[in-house]
Order: C-alpha cells, then sequence, then structure tokens
C-alpha cells in the first residue's frame, strides 16, 4: 500500500497500553509515526516514552484561543488549561507537535486569535478541520459553516498560508 505515516489518535490513544510497543514496531518497520492525544496525559514520563518510540510529532486539538471558547466547544471544563500544559512539556522537551482546530459557527470568528496562539506555543504546523457533521458530530449539524463561510474561511487560510510561518493546511472542507 506505500503507507509512509501512522497516525494515533482516538478518543485518546494514550489509554492504550501497548501504544508504545506499537509504534516502535512501525518505526522499525520504517513508517513515519505521528500521535494525536488530547493533551491532558502529556507528562514528563509519556513524553520520553512518545519520543523514544519513534512517534515524531503530536498533535493537540485546541479549538478557541482561551478556556472559555475551548472548553466550551470540547465541553470538558479544564480541557484547555490541560491541553497547554501538556503543549508546555512536550515544547519544553523537544517534541514536535501541530495545532489542530475544529472550525464551527461557534467558533469561525476566533480562528486569527487561535492561530496567533499556535504560534505562541510553539507549534510546528496548525490543521484546520472544517466541521463535517457525521459520526458523533451529527449532533453537531447546526454548528457545520454556510457554503459562504467556508469559502471565505478558504480564503483566509490561503492568505495566512502565504505569510505565517506556520505549516496550514486544511481537511474536510466539502
Amino acid at each position: 500500500l506505500r503507507v509512509s505515516m501512522l497516525l494515533f489518535s482516538g478518543g485518546e490513544p494514550l489509554l492504550r497500553k501497548d501504544i508504545f510497543e506499537i509504534a516502535e514496531y512501525g518505526k522499525n518497520k520504517g513508517l513515519t509515526m505521528v500521535m494525536a492525544p488530547n493533551g491532558t496525559l502529556l507528562n514528563d514520563e509519556n513524553i520520553r516514552k512518545i519520543m523514544s518510540s519513534g512517534i515524531k510529532r503530536i498533535s493537540v486539538s485546541i479549538d478557541g484561543p482561551d478556556a472559555a471558547s475551548h472548553d466550551n466547544l470540547r465541553q470538558v471544563p479544564g480541557a484547555f488549561k490541560q491541553a497547554c500544559e501538556g503543549i508546555e512539556r512536550a515544547r519544553k522537551a523537544g517534541l514536535e507537535f501541530q495545532i489542530n482546530t475544529t472550525v464551527t459557527k461557534r467558533n469561525i470568528g476566533l480562528l486569527p486569535q487561535i492561530m496567533k496562539l499556535a504560534k505562541d506555543l510553539g507549534a510546528k504546523a496548525h490543521h484546520i478541520f472544517l466541521l463535517v457533521p457525521t459520526g458523533r458530530a451529527k449532533e453537531m449539524i447546526d454548528e457545520e459553516l454556510s457554503p459562504g463561510e467556508y469559502e471565505e474561511t478558504l480564503k483566509f487560510l490561503a492568505q495566512e498560508k502565504k505569510k505565517s510561518s506556520l505549516e496550514i493546511k486544511v481537511t474536510c472542507a466539502p
């Protein structure tokens, strides 16, 4: 299949007891290993294990520039604080990370501030996911951007990509 990268996501991949063993196996097979933890379990020990198992980059979702907006969208009080603390520990350890953001009607106006936060945190990249209301997100159908909002967001991101030090990538933009 010529797979070159394997992404561990979830839920929370750090809850899997054999995650580092699997990551090391993939690394030894020549795959680039990456992980998408939610940030809450990024303690010093897990960061050390992430790095030693061969995971090259992690991605942590940040959906607002502050606790109120992020926690509201994620519906988990304290999630923003814990994610930022985990990101800071990863940065200090030298683990490359990116920020992922799901854009909805609730946070579309906050995208410039979220991008600034990603830069300020030291992210290598900012990957933007435009909400597609399938799976668990079916309940969020009212949060989906209108076609005009999609277009304006994509234009904004195209301009930002030209001038930003961040790698900007858009996913799920029907």
